[in-house]
């Protein structure tokens, strides 16, 4: 038995001084935390890249959505989600109320009165010319010829302009009432949606109405990515920036692209001022579908090889960045060997025993690190906690 008490007593004793010896070792690398539980990080080379993570929405490149001119009842509606559509083909047909067919058949007899209006101002506004110029006319009796002429001008393109409007929807320009307007497909594509039924009742798309969408047909050959970039990073995106997308329903899978628009002016999006963003993917995939959340990452400017320090060591303060370098271990600061530090009347200035506190000169920033322009060196170490601001006691 009493050799078995020594063996224990050895063991515990090489413990010891094992524990001993690897805490030693820790302080005199430099590597952890300080003796005041304070974690730091050396300085050291690092690639240091901008990058602008988003979340964004999958979208066709090119989508319409069809709407009716008139208003009136749905009589026909031939598609379905999912169809595939050709230019052209009929995508729903609307039987106009009768006030309003009655009023769109009125639109090419106000064709016809405003082509004889103008005839005849013209005709009156060259004849009077031709007396002017003779001197048998006034300058004031012309001046009024031609405003009639102006005004007759106007009235007549304008009349034709609604008259193109209404007859390429397809709204029967007839004062057959009971006639049907028939709508079809500006595109060829496939119907991503659908929101109508049969028999619904739709509000024609006019100057002061935004009208019923019917369907929205989009070609899903290229599928792209928008985003809404926060005001405060879109100074860090640049047309043709390379651009890495996730999606959530496929975590693992990654495509590539580039940013292909920016958007001129900010928006407002839950109180915030965002712009849109758009991203041409390299390469598309049976994965991609409309409406997907997709998660993306913008890279920005690069910079290889330089100083860098973890983004939690560089505090901001009103007059500039600041670093908190540690000290190197003397009689005063302490270290594995050397005396504790003498106690300090003020104890919100411990941390000055310690570290250092350092302007710093930064550059770029990663979502990780930061470059150091200027201040910092090679090895050495830096807080990556305030040192300053007393520890919170753990209960």
């Amino acid at each position: 038995m009493r050799r078995t008490h020594i063996w224990v007593v050895v063991v515990v004793a090489v413990a010891v001084v094992g524990a001993t010896v690897a805490l030693a070792t820790r302080r005199t690398n430099g590597e952890g935390n300080t003796k005041d539980n304070v974690p730091v990080a050396k300085v050291e080379a690092a690639d240091v890249q901008i990058e602008v993570l988003e979340v964004g929405t999958v979208e066709p490149g090119i989508k319409v959505e069809v709407k009716s001119a008139l208003s009136g009842q749905l009589v026909e509606l031939p598609v379905r989600e999912g169809d595939v559509v050709r230019k052209g083909q009929l995508v729903a047909a609307v039987e106009p109320d009768v006030n309003q067919a009655q009023t769109l058949a009125s639109v090419r007899r106000s064709v016809n009165q405003a082509e004889i209006e103008f005839a005849a101002a013209e005709k009156d506004f060259k004849g009077k010319e031709e007396l002017l110029r003779a001197g048998l006319l006034s300058i004031e009796a012309h001046r009024d010829a031609e405003t009639r002429y102006r005004t007759a001008q106007e009235a007549l393109e304008a009349a034709r302009e609604r008259s193109q409007i209404v007859q390429s929807s397809g709204v029967p320009i007839t004062a057959n009432a009971s006639q049907v307007a028939n709508i079809t497909a500006p595109m060829g594509g496939v119907v991503i949606r659908r929101p109508v039924e049969l028999g619904e009742a739709v509000t024609g798309a006019g100057s002061f109405n935004a009208g019923t969408v019917i369907v929205t047909i989009a070609d899903l050959s290229t599928m792209l990515v928008k985003a809404g970039v926060n005001e405060v990073d879109i100074g860090k995106v640049r047309l043709g920036a390379p651009v890495t997308v996730s999606l959530d329903a496929y975590p693992k899978v990654r495509f590539a692209g580039k940013v292909a628009r920016i958007a001129p002016a900010a928006r407002l999006a839950e109180q915030v001022k965002v712009f849109d963003v758009e991203i041409a993917l390299d390469s598309q995939g049976k994965e991609l579908r409309t409406g997907m959340t997709a998660n993306i990452s913008i890279k920005g400017e690069r910079a290889e090889g330089v100083l860098a320090v973890p983004v939690e060591a560089v505090f901001r303060r009103d007059d500039g960045d600041v670093v908190y370098v540690r000290k190197a271990a003397t009689p005063e600061t302490g270290g594995t060997g050397k005396p504790e530090p003498k106690a300090t009347p003020d104890p919100r200035e411990a941390w000055k025993q310690r570290f250092e506190e350092r302007r710093v000169e930064t550059g770029l920033a990663s979502l990780a690190k930061v470059q150091v322009v200027a201040g910092l060196t090679a090895g050495e170490e830096v807080a990556l906690e305030d040192p300053t601001k007393p520890k919170k006691k753990e209960s």
